[in-house]
């Protein structure tokens, strides 16, 4: 009966401090244009991220990210135009960068 009770409070213990944790925040792209795009996610701190050759109308996996503000910008192959934007990205959370298909194009940054 002791080892079962040990075995409880460690199993108890373990399951309260996975539940404590936090996850880093998460990015994807969605593109409705039908060009092919390249995102870059430049942190307030200085580096990037990049997403290239987004393919037009679809979506990319997501990809963690630290906890930062974020400027977002957008060139869309094999034409001048380009869009962007900011977000805060934060724990727990998913986001998804989105590209227009309107003209000129516009990038928002959604929360499902």
């Amino acid at each position: 009966m002791k080892s079962f009770l040990r075995l409880f409070i460690f199993a108890s213990i373990l399951f309260i401090l996975s539940s404590c944790t936090t996850e880093l925040p998460k990015v994807r792209v969605s593109n409705q244009r039908t060009e092919i795009i390249d995102v870059q996610l430049k942190r307030s701190g200085g580096s990037t991220y990049n997403i290239n050759d987004v393919v037009g109308f679809s979506s990319t996996g997501y990809i963690e990210v630290e906890r930062n503000v974020y400027e977002v910008d957008v060139k869309i192959e094999e034409n001048a135009k380009s869009a962007s934007t900011f977000f805060v990205a934060e724990e727990d959370k998913t986001y998804t960068i989105v590209l227009s298909s309107t003209n000129p194009p516009i990038v928002t940054v959604t929360k499902p």
